[in-house]
């Protein structure tokens, strides 16, 4: 093997055990379960409307996440055991045979939920808010978090959590901005966009044939 291809595969599964701790607080979400109910969930009925449809044709979800139709159909399986989805056969398609794979009302709310935890941050519950899983948004004020001393007894401010995952590569392309402030943003952003580039480039040098789901910011040149 070449050295590559194992700080590869050393990272996937570092970005994938760094993943499941982001999803630990959404009942049955893992990195693997995300794409595929991010993939349902964006589906839309026109591109005029962007009327949300929430159902996507299994055939559709192997090809664009790269994978073999027998691990699709496990992981379709699975969700449809835990009540996040429902396969059914395309009525009014010309294919009748075809699965369609579309959200349930719990899949929609705990995808919904996933978001807030993959894409934004936010303080933390309160060890004296209530143990339901819709909480109230006034229990993340920052007046009603926990108290955290330092070592010399000052009052600590609660920090943010969520986008664990996205802040380590944010993080990484900050640090290779440079020092110098002016533009750094603009930097940061072309810099990590070059990386995403050149790691699907090189995906696709190894035979990758998934479609990029997730957005990435282009940078105005």
């Amino acid at each position: 093997m070449h050295p590559m291809s194992f700080l590869q595969k050393r990272s996937h599964l570092c970005a994938v055990a760094r993943g499941r701790e982001m999803f630990a607080c959404v009942a049955d979400m893992t990195p693997a379960r995300f794409d595929i109910l991010y993939l349902i969930h964006e589906q839309v009925i026109d591109v005029v409307s962007r009327a949300p449809s929430n159902c996507i044709a299994q055939a559709q979800v192997t090809r664009m996440l790269g994978l073999s139709r027998q691990t699709v159909w496990k992981m379709v399986k699975r969700l449809v055991e835990l009540g996040l989805i429902t396969k059914s056969k395309d009525s009014f398609g010309p294919d009748r045979r075809r699965n369609i794979l579309s959200l349930t009302v719990e899949g929609a709310r705990r995808i919904r939920k996933a978001f807030g935890v993959a894409f934004t941050e936010s303080l933390p519950l309160p060890r004296d808010a209530p143990a339901q899983e819709n909480v109230p948004r006034y229990w993340r004020r920052p007046e009603l978090a926990d108290v955290r001393r330092g070592r010399f007894g000052e009052v600590l401010p609660p920090q943010k959590v969520g986008r664990e995952v996205a802040k380590i590569y944010t993080s990484f392309a900050w640090s290779r901005a440079g020092k110098k402030r002016r533009n750094k943003r603009h930097r940061y952003l072309a810099l990590l966009d070059r990386m995403i580039v050149f790691t699907r480039d090189l995906a696709d040098a190894l035979g990758d044939g998934a479609t990029m789901i997730y957005p990435v910011w282009e940078p105005d040149h």
